[in-house]
């Protein structure tokens, strides 16, 4: 019992520290406009770490999706 008990501990360890998690930070919560959308409206985060990030394909897909405001977030 013990064994099955250590090792469900460490597999839950293991995928924390591969997802990165608990991230205690994100660069979006310093954002000036991230407290507006917090009662009525919505954030659409895109991370580029993917290579196949296109910065002009993405904000061209945004614009037709009706957005109203694109902002990059720096880190």
């Amino acid at each position: 019992e013990l064994t099955i008990l250590l090792g469900s501990f460490g597999a839950l360890l293991g995928m924390l520290f591969l997802n990165r998690l608990p991230r205690l930070h994100h660069p979006l919560l310093k954002h000036r406009r991230f407290a507006l959308a917090s009662h009525d409206k919505f954030f659409v985060v895109i991370e580029t770490a993917d290579p196949k990030y296109s910065e002009t394909e993405t904000r061209k897909l945004l614009e037709s999706a009706g957005s109203r405001q694109i902002e990059v977030v720096e880190e």
